[in-house]
């Protein structure tokens, strides 16, 4: 049988304790189908993550932050308590809903299974013992309660010592400020304290603009530096502003006087528990931050070709070979030059006066120039290959340093594979195949070294072909094979053949790199810089950045531009020459069609001169398609205010990460206060 208590016992408001209990072991009776001397015990998790409370002696001010999470027994009726006792007073544990606060706390919306939010209460004197604690029903007397974390901040400067200090910034255009207030606590962000609800209003009034040097090294954003803004600034004449949002735009803009102002100060005003509280607040301006030098322009030409076809005249050797290597070169027309007599001992001398005689003819169109040479014989041993290599270093070597126009360089189509020996002509001169062997499989190499090409559409395939596969300038026991195993029409041919080069003014000056590089100075490209200027370098994803070089009259070997915020920053310098690194003197770009299972497929590719990078890439065709180089995100400079704070990418106002002190290394990408973002401007 069931029992139940007497008459004068059976008033259920008069038994809150056993009426609570009795529900509660009701429910977990149903809930898990037991009995009541079976209720199981569920760990839900209960916990305190913020249990923060900080006094601030200049304010008479006591703040509490809280933030606890259950996974069960939290509901509309759960309720946060607190306590706290000083030398003259105890509170005894009252929820927080009940106590008058110094400032506005807004409710807090943390989910169904959490608890949090703020408050703020006048205490004159230092709490000596401070509780909290979460009551999971109003009536009952089930709580959690967390050790609290204490921190009592004495009296100081305001802009250490107290909770919240006043700053201003500018926008992009330093025209227009925006004032801000910053929660400090010794425990929690200044994000922190927003979110757990947390508002404070603040009044700007009187803001003047000039010069004036608070201690920013101590004293970050200038708050209270002195008792008020000093005498010599200009006043603005704008209305007052306040808000209890964190940040408010004045909608005046600066006069055109104020430019060389690098500050605006005013009179702030902020509330506490003891009244008003008045001090200067501070807005420094952005660094000025424009593109070192916007675009470097050094126009590509299309370079005139000048054609010889070098063969013996009193025999034939392949005439099958010759007209591929004709073809291939668009020679057809191209004057002839016996070599027959090769082993004279004016052959170099006499190849060489025939070279510059055609030079000098085209010399009046006005355009750069590039010799291409077909080399038709059967010296497999390379003393024909070596005199040409002597006649091409005769005239090439005195025409690299030359303004426009000039000979670029050369383009040798042998018919065999040769590796040239002298350094000079390396650097001018392009010879092909790549090697003299008949193997169909290694007419071309991914290897590093002259006569390479680059397909635009890598591993590009063409029926059972590669491009590397095919005989595009093969040798000629390599072509030979192929047609005969294959067809002249799967051997392909050449539709179309240019070579690019940079111009060169009366004023360029080339500096050797390497092996293969040349570092050309153009036109006087110059960044100008004063001695208080900063520099940021961006690393960028073009690859052409990298072959942008400076110089100076302290260090005039070239150095990539990435160092050059460094070394102005610590050796200035009134000028640096902007260059260009060419790891060849001409870029030869071509159309090529071959024919298979009777389709006509037509590509384009190219053949850089000398390789100095560890890995192919198709950098050179990018490079000198161009004439124009972008550097308007690459190098930055800094001309005024490089001193100040600075914005992040993100929009985070950075006080103690001056441009000059910051970016010397790094990617200068500010994202600036803008009146559409509202009251709450991130700010951690």
């Amino acid at each position: 049988m069931l029992w139940w208590p007497p008459a004068r016992f059976r008033s259920w408001r008069s038994w809150p304790k056993v009426r609570c209990a009795v529900r509660t072991l009701l429910l977990a009776a149903l809930v898990t189908g037991t009995s009541c001397n079976k209720v199981p015990i569920v760990d839900i998790a209960a916990s305190f993550s913020i249990a923060d409370a900080a006094w601030f002696a200049e304010e008479h001010t006591l703040f509490i932050f809280f933030r606890v999470q259950a996974d069960q027994g939290l509901g509309p009726d759960s309720q946060i308590e607190i306590t706290y006792r000083t030398d003259d007073r105890v509170v005894p544990w009252t929820p927080v809903a009940d106590l008058k606060t110094v400032h506005t706390h807004v409710s807090v919306d943390c989910g169904t299974k959490e608890r949090c939010g703020s408050t703020s209460l006048l205490v004159v004197k230092p709490p000596r013992e401070i509780g909290v604690r979460l009551r999971y029903h109003r009536a009952g007397d089930v709580f959690l309660k967390p050790p609290v974390n204490v921190n009592l901040v004495g009296e100081g400067p305001a802009h250490t010592n107290r909770s919240l200090l006043v700053y201003g910034v500018f926008d992009a255009t330093n025209v227009q400020v925006q004032w801000r207030s910053r929660h400090q606590f010794p425990a929690l962000r200044n994000e922190q304290a927003q979110e757990l609800g947390l508002r404070r209003a603040f009044f700007i009034a009187e803001p003047q603009h000039g010069d004036a040097s608070p201690p920013f090294d101590t004293n970050p954003y200038g708050y209270a530096f002195v008792t008020a803004c000093p005498p010599g600034l200009a006043l603005l004449g704008w209305t007052e502003l306040s808000t209890t949002d964190r940040a408010v735009f004045d909608p005046n803009m600066m006069p055109l006087t104020a430019s060389v102002s690098p500050i605006v100060c005013a009179r702030s005003t902020v509330t506490d528990a003891k009244g008003m509280f008045v001090a200067p607040a501070v807005a420094r301006k952005n660094p000025e931050v424009n593109p070192a030098f916007p675009t470097l322009r050094s126009p590509i030409r299309t370079n005139s070709a000048i054609g010889f076809v070098m063969r013996p005249c009193t025999r034939v050797i392949s005439e099958k070979h010759r007209q591929m290597q004709v073809q291939r070169l668009g020679l057809a027309d191209a004057p002839e030059v016996c070599i027959d007599d090769w082993q004279e001992p004016n052959f170099v001398e006499r190849l060489a006066t025939l070279f510059r005689t055609r030079i000098d003819e085209t010399r009046a169109a006005g355009n750069d120039m590039v010799l291409t040479v077909v080399l038709h014989h059967d010296d497999a041993g390379g003393q024909l290959a070596d005199k040409l290599e002597q006649a091409l270093e005769d005239v090439l070597v005195i025409e690299r340093d030359k303004s426009s126009p000039r000979v670029s360089g050369a383009f040798v189509f042998d018919s065999f594979g040769y590796a040239i020996v002298r350094p000079q002509v390396k650097q001018l001169v392009l010879w092909c195949p790549v090697n003299g062997s008949g193997d169909l499989d290694a007419i071309f190499s991914g290897t590093q070294q002259p006569c390479t090409l680059l397909p635009d559409i890598p591993n590009l395939r063409l029926g059972p072909f590669g491009v590397g596969n095919l005989p595009i300038f093969p040798s000629r026991q390599q072509y030979l094979k192929f047609i005969g195993k294959y067809s002249d029409a799967q051997a392909g041919s050449m539709r179309d053949l240019q070579f690019r080069a940079p111009e060169r003014t009366p004023t360029s000056q080339n500096i050797q790199l390497g092996e293969f590089g040349t570092a050309t100075f153009f036109n006087n490209e110059l960044v100008t810089a004063a001695a208080s200027d900063s520099f940021s370098y961006c690393a960028a994803t073009d690859p052409f950045v990298s072959s942008v070089l400076f110089r100076t009259d302290l260090v005039p070997e070239p150095a990539p531009l990435s160092e050059l915020p460094a070394l102005h920053l610590s050796m200035p310098q009134p000028q640096y020459g902007l260059g260009l690194l060419w790891d060849f003197p001409y870029l030869l770009r071509l159309r090529y069609e071959v024919v298979i299972a009777g389709s006509v497929s037509a590509f384009s590719l190219t053949a850089p001169f000398g390789i100095g990078f560890s890995t192919m890439t198709n950098y050179g065709a990018e490079l000198w398609q161009t004439g124009e180089f972008s550097l308007a995100k690459v190098l930055l400079q800094c001309t005024r205010f490089c001193s100040h704070p600075t914005f992040d990418s993100a929009g985070v106002y950075n006080v103690n990460a001056t441009f000059t002190d910051s970016y010397k290394t790094r990617c200068y990408r500010p994202r600036f206060a803008m009146p559409v973002d509202g009251g709450f401007p991130l700010d951690p």
